[in-house]
């Protein structure tokens, strides 16, 4: 990565897939090689930015040609920085609150990103030179404060079909697995296509609301299944790739109030023969990132240093969430995000 034709700099983070939790250190090198014998810097700056994108409107003022003013409404696509510090090379600030990195795989905008910024000015330029290299960033959420081993139970009682669905813990972690318990009384011998679990994660940024899939099973169950009963647990593995953690933050941006949310919730689909309509029981999912009375790295989750699997994220529904139970060379920067 290089600014410009005179100025060439390279920007080194101690973390080399630039993942970080909010309250950790970020240390790195930032190295400028300068080919040309008289170019001076009159400025060097650096700067983290945590910027939000979303869908939404905006009051629109114009004037006529008369000299009347009108006021309008407009919906656009906006970029609006939540965080943005200029940071000093001995800069130390505490933003342990800040809202998970996220975005959609298939949508470019409803956002929140974290990247740092450095700007060149050249003593013969009018005008800046700037690079950024992208951050990701997410909260500690410790699922020992959540009621890590509550259970949650979603019913459906009708038409002589009665079925529970249950997780026995409600609080997880990435990587780990989610113990669902099926317990199916079947009176009148329906004939019970299949049974389909999914796991869909909620965002919402600014009352935009989008839902994606992390992972799809078809549960095991035997074909065309008549019995009057059937009894079984499944264990679902969630995918180990960086899924942010459930959480909740409202983003001040200038005179802004942006409420932000990621959440989870397990969709249990049963399809009975004949039915139009399939039977959806919803329990929601808690994803952290620690579970532990003393915060230490190895008790936090691990996501194995690695991109997000798009495979993992099949598709993109655009519904709102639902929930039913029973978030110059070598000068070193040591920045704490």
């Amino acid at each position: 990565m290089g600014i410009g034709k005179s100025t060439i700099d390279n920007i080194e983070f101690n973390h080399f897939d630039g993942f970080y939790y909010a309250g950790e250190n970020v240390t790195g090198t930032i190295s400028f090689h300068n080919p040309e014998k008289k170019l001076t810097l009159t400025n060097v700056s650096l700067g983290f930015i945590g910027e939000i994108g979303y869908t939404g409107y905006k009051i629109h003022h114009s004037r006529d040609s008369m000299g009347n003013i009108y006021t309008e409404n407009r919906v656009g696509q906006y970029q609006i920085p939540f965080i943005h510090t200029r940071i000093q090379f001995t800069h130390s600030k505490d933003n342990e609150d800040l809202p998970p990195s996220s975005s959609s795989l298939t949508n470019s905008y409803h956002y929140i990103k974290y990247y740092v910024r450095i700007s060149v000015t050249q003593i013969w330029h009018i005008f800046k030179k700037t690079q950024t290299s992208p951050l990701t960033i997410f909260p500690h959420v410790n699922i020992l404060h959540m009621n890590r081993y509550r259970q949650v139970i979603a019913v459906y009682n009708r038409n002589h079909l009665h079925i529970k669905a249950r997780i026995n813990h409600q609080s997880i972690l990435p990587d780990e697995k989610i113990s669902l318990d099926i317990n199916l009384n079947n009176e009148k011998r329906l004939r019970i296509k299949g049974i389909e679990a999914i796991l869909i994660q909620n965002r919402e940024i600014d009352h935009n609301h989008h839902a994606e899939v992390i992972f799809k099973n078809d549960l095991p169950i035997p074909e065309d299944f008549m019995e009057t009963e059937f009894r079984e647990n499944f264990d679902l593995e969630i995918p180990s790739a960086q899924l942010p953690p459930t959480y909740d933050y409202i983003a001040s941006c200038s005179d802004l109030l942006i409420h932000t949310s990621i959440a989870y919730e397990l969709n249990v689909k049963i399809k009975v023969h004949e039915w139009h309509n399939q039977i959806d029981l919803i329990i929601p999912i808690i994803i952290g990132t620690e579970s532990t009375l003393e915060r230490s790295p190895s008790n936090q989750a691990s996501y194995g240093r690695r991109s997000i699997n798009s495979a993992k994220f099949s598709r993109e529904i655009s519904v709102p969430p639902i929930f039913q139970s029973e978030a110059e060379d070598a000068e070193i920067l040591e920045v704490v995000l």
